[in-house]
């Protein structure tokens, strides 16, 4: 289609052009977009703007753009939708307990959808995460592995909405669960919980694998004392620096196990 029947040439008429053709699925992930220089000639437009539009598109998450190769579209993701949620619960001090509330009302009713809609690779996921963990006697293993779980029990309920609501919170849980791990008061009453869940989820038993759930999620509040009305950020900050060293990097943490929960994912697609 040439840019005279597009209207009259813009910035904005070419985004929403992509943007369309991306979300409608005529452009599949993996596929690659025009070039620059074909774009422009289209829209009528410069290649400095027809620039500027991908790499917009590619703060949305919806392009990759790769040097001397060319514009592909993404593969969805979870995390795309949740990043900035994530910041605002930071910026806003979420405390144990709020994050806790959250994850009562989110992972109990995902635990009920993984029991009626998990297929046998999920099953077989959650069972080797939950053998991981159990497998370790390191703290920060067993905290990746506990993520790792919680995540893959939102990815099989099968609803992309679940699975993202629950990417928002990734962070905050991974400090929650380090919290958990490094406490033995905590962690040798937990972990039970998660070899429940799952037999509860191969037995397609929704009531169970919730109440399950619900017991395991409920241990934080009468178990972390104090700690369950702090920053969980400042919580997790503290059994970092006690577990590894002085000023270990959180941040830097929290990007890894969100890279090694998206590879899971992704190699479970495959």
């Amino acid at each position: 289609m040439k840019a005279s029947t597009r209207g009259m040439p813009s910035r904005a008429a070419l985004a929403e052009h992509l943007r369309e053709e991306i979300l409608s699925g005529e452009l599949a992930p993996g596929a690659k977009l025009a070039p620059e220089r074909v774009l422009a000639q289209e829209f009528g437009l410069s290649r400095p703007i027809v620039r500027e539009v991908l790499r917009g598109l590619e703060e949305r998450g919806l392009v990759e753009i790769v040097p001397a190769r060319g514009t592909f579209v993404r593969a969805p993701n979870a995390a795309d939708g949740a990043q900035s949620l994530e910041s605002y619960y930071r910026r806003r001090n979420a405390t144990a307990r709020e994050v806790m509330d959250a994850r009562l009302m989110l992972e109990t009713h995902a635990a009920r959808l993984a029991a009626l809609h998990a297929t046998p690779a999920d099953i077989e996921a959650l069972d080797r995460a939950v053998a991981d963990a159990e497998a370790t006697d390191n703290v920060l293993e067993r905290a990746r592995h506990d993520i790792a779980f919680h995540g893959l029990l939102a990815r099989a309920t099968h609803n992309t909405v679940i699975e993202t609501m629950f990417a928002s919170i990734i962070g905050l849980t991974f400090e929650l669960i380090l919290r958990s791990q490094s406490d033995p008061g905590v962690a040798s009453r937990g972990m039970p919980f998660h070899r429940k869940i799952v037999d509860a989820i191969r037995a397609h038993d929704p009531k169970e694998a919730e109440s399950a759930m619900k017991g395991h999620l409920e241990l934080a509040s009468s178990l972390y004392g104090s700690d369950y009305d702090r920053s969980i950020e400042s919580v997790a900050r503290r059994e970092l620096e006690r577990l590894v060293a002085p000023h270990a990097s959180l941040d830097a943490l929290l990007e890894d196990v969100t890279r090694r929960l998206l590879e899971t994912g992704a190699s479970r697609a495959e």
